[in-house]
């Protein structure tokens, strides 16, 4: 059997992946586990996500089909929060899971899909579902079932005590950054060095105490055991489509659509303008096609590496469309344009600056009487390198592949 569930949560709280950790208690006495659970994130430009736009999915062996069927309904009502506005979940029940479904995550994770889609293949499937209210969390309950992940990561999400939601989470500061010392790159933004940032805990009045991700289950558990915070109610380890690119498809200048995330291959056709509030656009052109780029105030240190770039910088940029620009998650370097500037040039003998001889007769050093015809031209170097560099992770969406599981590449991360 496999159970997906989304859009259980509100922007007040509750968090559909504590749904999951309970719901996986509640079903251990009706059958087994398989595999890790799935946290799935989905299209990052959706319009109704709340948060991270994530849902989640779970694999049972069971010979009691009605009884988790029962206790998957009745916790989803008990703990969705039904009076957010956009909130609307969806509880879906697979006996398995087909091409079809896969195809379908595929989609969810790169477009903006409609709830008459999901219900469509759930009924051409037979598959049982239920939806609430609106029932859009059908499609990432559905995309969640179908997802298959030919890459992917580890989110560990440790969960407060009931009686604590809503207030100030209690981390020690200093064992997060111990933590991050034994463990990076093995783990990831978990802090931002470079914005004296931890960013691993949320602000919201929801369940989750903090969420540690990265590529090695046993690194991920080093940094758990290693903080030191206030009781932990339940912790689970998902298997995640968090820092893969899942949602970025290559493209072309000319072919862009809104709503959607893309790598894109150009040149820079101006330099980078600040408007108020210090966020940062500048074209990128290819032929006949242009898209603007920005560079939003959030991304703090990486608006530093968007002002050197200059005409002619060849680029490949990755991040989502809204409104016709490309909000930047990531550029690769690929070739720096010269800068070129002319000077007087050097007397061959003492190697000082040569003065002008007036208008028309070259230039001359008063010193040695040498002599020369016309300015020359220098190459000014450049303080940036070509290759690959990233938002800091206070900025960094769920969905975009961190530089430090780029190891092969030549990557600048944002530490």
């Amino acid at each position: 059997m496999f159970i997906g569930i989304d859009d259980t949560d509100s922007e007040r709280g509750l968090c559909t992946t504590y749904l999951c950790a309970v719901l996986m208690e509640r079903l251990r006495p009706l059958g087994d586990i398989v595999g890790r659970p799935k946290l799935i994130r989905l299209n990052p430009c959706a319009r109704f996500k709340t948060r991270g736009n994530a849902a989640i999915a779970i694999e049972l062996k069971s010979d009691h089909p009605t009884e988790v069927r029962d206790v998957a309904l009745e916790t989803v009502q008990e703990l969705s929060d039904f009076s957010g506005m956009n909130t609307n979940p969806g509880l879906v029940i697979a006996s398995q899971r087909t091409l079809q479904m896969t195809a379908f995550y595929q989609r969810a994770v790169t477009e903006i899909l409609e709830i008459k889609d999901a219900k469509k293949l759930l009924d051409e499937e037979r598959i049982w579902y239920r939806g609430f209210k609106k029932g859009r969390g059908l499609i990432g309950a559905l995309a969640a079932i179908g997802a298959v992940l030919p890459d992917f990561t580890y989110e560990l999400i440790a969960y407060r005590e009931r009686a604590r939601w809503g207030t100030l989470r209690r981390i020690d500061e200093e064992s997060v950054w111990r933590a991050d010392a034994l463990t990076y790159p093995r783990t990831w933004d978990t802090v931002d060095h470079h914005n004296n940032r931890i960013v691993f805990a949320p602000h919201s009045g929801d369940p989750v105490l903090f969420g540690i991700r990265g590529s090695d289950p046993e690194a991920i558990l080093e940094v758990f055991q290693t903080i030191k915070s206030e009781p932990v109610e339940r912790s689970v380890l998902y298997q995640t489509n968090q820092g893969t690119d899942a949602h970025i498809l290559q493209g072309l200048l000319s072919d862009v659509l809104d709503c959607q995330s893309y790598r894109l291959h150009g040149f820079v056709a101006e330099p980078a303008k600040a408007i108020a509030g210090g966020h940062l656009f500048f074209p990128l052109q290819e032929n006949e096609a242009r898209i603007n780029c920005a560079a939003f105030e959030p991304t703090k240190n990486f608006r530093t590496i968007i002002k050197q770039l200059i005409l002619g910088d060849e680029l490949e940029v990755y991040g989502s469309v809204q409104e016709g620009t490309l909000n930047l998650e990531k550029i690769n370097i690929l070739h720096l344009a010269d800068i070129v500037e002319t000077s007087a040039p050097l007397c061959p003998e003492c190697q000082r600056r040569m003065e002008s001889a007036g208008k028309g007769q070259g230039y001359r050093c008063r010193r040695c009487k040498t002599h020369a015809e016309g300015r020359v031209h220098l190459l000014r170097s450049r303080d940036l390198e070509t290759g690959y560099y990233e938002v800091p992770p206070i900025a960094r969406r769920h969905l975009s592949k961190p530089l430090v599981r780029m190891d092969s590449e030549k990557v600048h991360p944002a530490r």
